[in-house]
């Protein structure tokens, strides 16, 4: 994933230094959801009963999802098709989301080293 360097907040427009900042939270924010999921993936997060399995799959639907929705934020950012204080509000939904996914993830990993 690129991502585009820190502009000096002096020498950009406001909206567009608003623009800039939002697209880079989103950006570490999608990367952080790489990163959940490839946890999820990996053999040490293999489900051993049905409704772990269950669980697993829906954090991954949720990751998916978040995952989506911020790359559909990034690219409104890019193309300006809203005003960025129109985003302010997703966005910030869209970190509580994250929040969330990775507590829940954290605690399914939790729960799989308790079940030895």
């Amino acid at each position: 994933m690129k991502t585009t360097p820190n502009p000096d907040p002096k020498s950009v427009p406001k909206k567009k230094w608003e623009s800039t900042t939002l697209v880079l939270k989103l950006e570490r924010n999608q990367k952080g959801v790489g990163q959940l999921r490839n946890q999820l993936n990996s053999y040490i997060c293999e489900p051993r009963t049905y409704s772990l399995f269950e669980r697993v799959e829906a954090l991954k639907r949720g990751l998916d999802s978040l995952s989506h929705s911020n790359l559909e934020m990034i690219v409104r950012l890019r193309e300006r098709q809203k005003l960025v204080g129109e985003h302010m509000e997703k966005v910030r939904q869209q970190m509580v989301e994250f929040q969330r996914l990775q507590q829940d993830v954290k605690e399914y990993m939790q729960g799989l080293r308790g079940s030895y």
